[in-house]
């Protein structure tokens, strides 16, 4: 699988908003803000999913169930937009919206999602100076009407393609809008990400980072106006 350059991933990102509930009356505005925990990383265009219990976004640490080629294009290239369309058929999936901007540090970037009460959230989005890593959140709780929630958004290595921090794989800064594009196998499977090495193109001392990367915080506006 060939890497889009980042500015083709952003283009292809638009918004959408598809809803499978039932009961119209059920649902609620939610307007979800992802704010970029770090300095110097570019968080690519997020996706936000609203679901029931039974979905599970991916499997940590299980060799068995890799990422799937969606959600790898998500963490290589910043596009979240073939795994909306996936996720759209998803029983378990009753929203979806992607965001259509990079999230710079210090500015929190917000999308409305219309979805029922008492659902599920999950938020991912690609780190862009890296070669596969992507912010999450899984399975957070949506709040009550005119209440918040928050939650803090781990790094995770999706495991497709080899950390080897090299420009001609990597599409966000400091490499150029026209990087990215080369490809190579990763582990297999998605882990807990273990951070820039500073080994080839990208600076660990303006790069690397340890803990959170993103603070995902949920807030409901009430129900849905017809």
């Amino acid at each position: 699988m060939k890497k889009l350059v980042l500015a083709t991933a952003i283009t292809a990102a638009l918004s959408f908003n598809p809803v499978f509930a039932d009961d119209d009356s059920d649902m609620m505005i939610y307007h979800v803000t992802i704010t970029n925990a770090t300095v110097n990383h570019k968080i690519a265009p997020p996706i936000i999913i609203a679901h029931e219990k039974g979905f599970q976004l991916f499997k940590l640490g299980d060799d068995t169930s890799p990422a799937s080629m969606e959600l790898a294009t998500l963490a290589e290239t910043g596009n979240p937009g073939p795994l909306a369309n996936m996720l759209s058929m998803d029983s378990n999936v009753s929203a979806v919206v992607t965001g259509d901007a990079l999230i710079h540090g210090g500015v929190p970037y917000t999308v409305e999602i219309h979805a029922p009460k008492n659902t599920l959230f999950s938020v991912a989005a690609m780190l862009a100076s890296t070669n596969d890593a992507f912010t999450a959140a899984m399975n957070i709780k949506a709040p009550k009407s005119n209440k918040h929630t928050h939650a803090m958004g781990m790094t995770f290595d999706a495991g497709s393609e080899m950390n080897n921090e090299d420009c001609a794989y990597v599409p966000g800064p400091p490499c150029t809008g026209m990087s990215g594009n080369a490809n190579a196998p990763g582990e297999g499977f998605i882990s807990i990400h273990s951070g820039i090495s500073g080994k080839a193109g990208i600076p660990a001392a303006m790069y690397d980072w340890r803990g959170p990367t993103s603070m995902i915080s949920i807030h409901n506006d009430g129900k849905v106006q017809n």
